[in-house]
C-alpha cells in the first residue's frame, strides 16, 4: 500500500472547469457507501478511541465503523490490542460499549479468550474437531494498532504502512503545538443527519464563514486564507495577523477593538476553543484594552492574556507566537479526523458513518488540555446526544454548522444539482475526494 507522505501539492493546481461529475452521488448513494465499507475503511488508519478509555489492564472500548466492530483492549501486560469483535464459534459480538473485564467471554455459548486475544476456553471442546479448536487456530483476529497524541489508531489491513509513515508531515506539525502532551477532559458525541463527508468538509475550509458564521467576521479576517495539501492530508490556517482582526469584507461596518474581543470570546469560549480562565481574564481587562495604544492589536492583547493565564497555571506558552496562540494550523487527517492546532488546549473532531445509514454520521468532539507537569490528570467525561438540539453546549459556531448540514444533505439530492464546482478555497475538499477515489480504485 502506498504512503500518504507525499510532497506538498500547490492548492491552486486544480480548479473545476465545470461541475464535478459523480461527486453528488457520493453523499446520497447506498452503493457508494458499500464501496467505502469494502475498500476504504478496512484499509486506512483511523482513530478508534483515546488512551484514557483503555488506561488500565482489562479496560476495553468498542469501536464501530459501518457494520464492523473492533474491540480495543488493554492487556494484563499493559499492551493495547485491537481485536475483531466476533466470537470464532458462531459470530456473536463479544463486547459492546466500554468497560473493564478480566476475560473476553461470549454471552452465547461461553467460549472465552484472554485479553490479548489468545484462546482461553472452548466449552465441551471434545465435541469439536481437535485441530479446529486448537489455540493456534482460534486466536481472535487482530488489527494493526498504534497510538499517537493520546489517540488509539487502528488499521484492519495487515499490510498497511506504519502510522508514522501514513501521517507523514502531519505528526511534526501537530506536535509543535504540544497536542501529543495534552490530556482529554471530555468526549461529546452526537448524530448529524448528513453524510460523514459533508460533515468533514465543513471543517476543512473557512470559505463558508461568510455565509454560515457571519458574526465571526467581526474577529476573523477570512480573506487570504492559506490552504495546502500534503499527500492525502490537508492543512488550512488563518493568515498570521488575521485572527483578532475584522474581515476586510466588512469595511466600515467593522467594530472597534472592544467589539472584536467581545465577539471572539462570545463565539470561541462557548465551545471551549479557549480555556474559561483565558476568557475570564480577558473580560476583566476590557478597560485596559480600551486604554492601549492603537498599534497594539486585539490579537496581540489576547495572546498576551493566554500567556499570562498559562503561566499562572504552571504552563509555559512562551515558545509560541501570537498567531499560534490565537489559531494555529488546522490539519485534516485522511479520511475523517480534523485537528485544529491551538497551543495550550485543543478541540479535535472525528466524523464517521452511523452504522449503515449513509445519510447520517456520528460526530465526535474531543476536548484536550495541557496539564502542568506533575499535576493530576483530569478524568475524561463522555456525553452522548442522540439529537444535538438536546443541549446548548455546542456554542454558536458549531450550532450553525449542525443546523446547516442536514439542509445541505437534502440539497445534494436535487436533480438540478450537477456536482461541486471547486476553486482555491476548496482545495482540501477536492483533495479528500481525490484520495477516496484512489482507495476505491485499488
Amino acid at each position: 500500500m502506498t504512503s500518504t507522505a507525499e510532497p506538498k501539492m500547490r492548492n491552486d493546481e486544480y480548479r473545476s472547469k465545470g461541475a464535478e461529475f459523480g461527486i453528488r452521488e457520493r453523499y446520497i448513494s447506498a452503493d457508494f457507501a458499500r464501496l467505502e465499507a469494502e475498500k476504504l475503511w478496512p484499509r486506512v488508519w483511523q482513530v478508534a478511541c483515546r488512551v484514557e478509555e483503555v488506561e488500565k489492564p482489562g479496560d476495553f472500548c468498542e469501536y464501530e465503523i459501518g457494520d464492523q466492530s473492533i474491540l480495543v483492549v488493554r492487556t494484563a501486560e499493559g499492551q493495547i490490542k485491537a481485536l475483531h469483535n466476533a466470537c470464532q464459534h458462531r459470530g456473536m459480538r463479544l463486547k459492546e460499549g466500554k468497560g473493564t473485564c478480566a476475560e473476553i467471554r461470549c454471552r452465547s455459548h461461553a467460549w472465552c479468550w484472554n485479553l490479548d486475544g489468545s484462546l482461553k476456553e472452548v466449552v465441551d471442546a471434545p465435541d469439536f474437531d481437535a485441530a479446529a479448536v486448537a489455540p493456534e487456530a482460534l486466536h481472535l483476529p487482530e488489527c494493526k494498532v498504534e497510538t499517537w497524541a493520546g489517540f488509539v489508531f487502528i488499521n484492519m489491513d495487515p499490510d498497511a504502512v506504519s502510522l508514522d509513515e501514513y501521517l507523514g508531515p502531519v505528526r511534526a506539525h501537530v506536535e509543535h503545538y504540544g497536542i501529543d502532551k495534552m490530556s482529554c477532559t471530555r468526549l461529546r458525541t452526537t448524530v448529524i443527519d448528513a453524510n460523514w463527508k459533508l460533515c468533514h468538509e465543513a471543517f476543512i475550509e473557512t470559505y463558508h464563514a461568510v455565509g454560515t458564521h457571519p458574526q465571526a467576521l467581526q474577529y476573523l479576517d477570512d480573506t487570504g486564507m492559506i490552504y495546502e495539501q500534503h499527500g492525502d492530508h490537508g492543512m488550512h490556517r488563518i493568515k498570521p495577523g488575521n485572527m483578532g482582526k475584522p474581515s476586510a469584507r466588512l469595511g466600515d461596518a467593522a467594530g472597534d477593538r472592544s467589539d472584536v474581543l467581545m465577539a471572539l470570546m462570545a463565539d470561541l469560549s462557548e465551545f471551549d476553543y479557549y480555556n474559561e480562565e483565558d476568557v475570564s481574564l480577558a473580560n476583566s481587562l476590557l478597560d485596559t484594552l480600551k486604554a492601549l495604544p492603537e498599534d497594539v492589536t486585539m490579537g496581540t492583547f489576547f495572546a498576551g492574556i493566554r500567556r499570562q493565564q498559562a503561566e499562572a497555571e504552571g504552563i509555559d506558552l512562551s515558545p509560541y507566537d501570537d498567531s499560534e496562540l490565537l489559531a494555529g494550523e488546522l490539519w485534516n487527517v485522511f479520511p475523517n479526523f480534523t485537528i485544529p492546532c491551538n497551543a495550550g488546549n485543543a478541540l479535535i473532531l472525528r466524523m464517521r458513518p452511523n452504522g449503515l445509514n449513509h445519510e447520517q454520521c456520528l460526530f465526535d468532539v474531543y476536548y484536550l488540555k495541557l496539564v502542568p507537569e506533575g499535576s493530576e490528570r483530569p478524568a475524561m467525561e463522555t456525553e452522548f446526544y442522540e439529537d444535538w438540539r438536546d443541549t446548548k453546549v455546542w456554542g454558536t459556531v458549531m450550532t450553525q454548522d449542525f443546523t446547516n448540514l442536514p439542509v445541505w444533505q437534502r440539497g445534494v439530492h436535487s436533480r438540478g444539482y450537477r456536482g461541486p464546482l471547486w476553486g482555491r478555497p476548496d482545495g482540501n475538499v477536492s483533495n479528500l475526494h481525490r484520495a477516496i477515489s484512489d482507495y476505491l480504485a485499488r
